[in-house]
């Protein structure tokens, strides 16, 4: 099906729907289906709901928040506090850690939405999600098992699919790179400390006001991380100063052994 007929889909099957929450990250996925669901029900039938974390740098924050300001969106964005280092289950770092999280965010998300009568909550997974699976993407089981609408995917459309709807309905956010929470970059069975999130934030803002976005700094053991530049980053000539640099700040901060993935992201 040609996206046109994919965006039709979807806004007949958001017509269909009544009165939504929209789980809202900021992102272009969600971005995508917020103003899809605006479009479709109005303003007056739309509740997007954010969690606000540590898990979530600062300028990611104030940017998710500012949505419908950029986009001249009255929708209702309400920001719903969570401390997800309170929780057993996901400060361990066990495998399924995103599951417990998107299961605790989300059943949390549908507490509120009944107290506004709203039955349905809506979530931007699209196809390729689904093609990574469980495995790669633990969150789906729980979407599936609190009954979490994907219009997304199920009208078929893919990461680029919801980059170009994206571009033509002027969203912002068309050619934002993916992202993730920062508990991401703590490999499993290391627990997920405030201390290793701040680390790791750092390192990415200082790699970021230097001109290297969309960077990771993840860990690879309690001392050692790996940077991750962007592919084209790699071989610029300030990324070794840069580099230098930030051994020096990782030192201070206990990280023994500093890698670089040359491959990229």
């Amino acid at each position: 099906m040609q996206l046109d007929g994919k965006a039709e889909l979807l806004r007949r099957r958001l017509q269909g729907y009544g009165r939504v929450g929209v789980a809202f990250s900021g992102g272009a996925d969600s971005s995508l289906l917020l103003r899809a669901a605006v479009d479709a029900l109005g303003t007056e039938n739309v509740l997007a709901l954010h969690a606000r974390s540590c898990l979530q740098k600062r300028e990611e924050q104030e940017r998710t928040m500012s949505w419908p300001q950029r986009h001249n969106c009255l929708v209702q964005l309400r920001l719903v506090k969570i401390q997800p280092l309170d929780w057993p289950d996901f400060a361990a770092n066990p495998p399924e850690r995103c599951y417990c999280c998107k299961r605790r965010v989300y059943s949390r998300f549908l507490e509120l939405l009944a107290n506004e009568g709203i039955e349905m909550l809506l979530d931007g997974t699209n196809t390729d999600d689904l093609q990574q699976g469980e495995a790669g993407r633990p969150g789906l089981r729980a979407v599936a098992e609190l009954s979490v609408q994907t219009p997304l995917a199920d009208c078929g459309l893919s990461k680029a699919d919801v980059r170009e709807l994206s571009r033509r309905l002027n969203l912002d956010t068309w050619d934002q790179p993916s992202g993730s929470c920062l508990a991401t970059r703590i490999p499993a069975g290391l627990a997920v400390t405030a201390e290793r999130l701040v680390l790791v934030a750092t390192m990415e803002q200082v790699l970021a006001e230097a001109g290297f976005f969309g960077c990771r700094v993840p860990l690879l053991d309690e001392k050692t991380v790996c940077i991750q530049l962007a592919e084209k980053d790699i071989g610029r000539q300030s990324a070794l100063a840069m580099l230098r640099k930030l051994r020096g700040l990782l030192k201070s901060r206990g990280i023994g052994k500093i890698f670089l993935d040359l491959d990229g992201r």
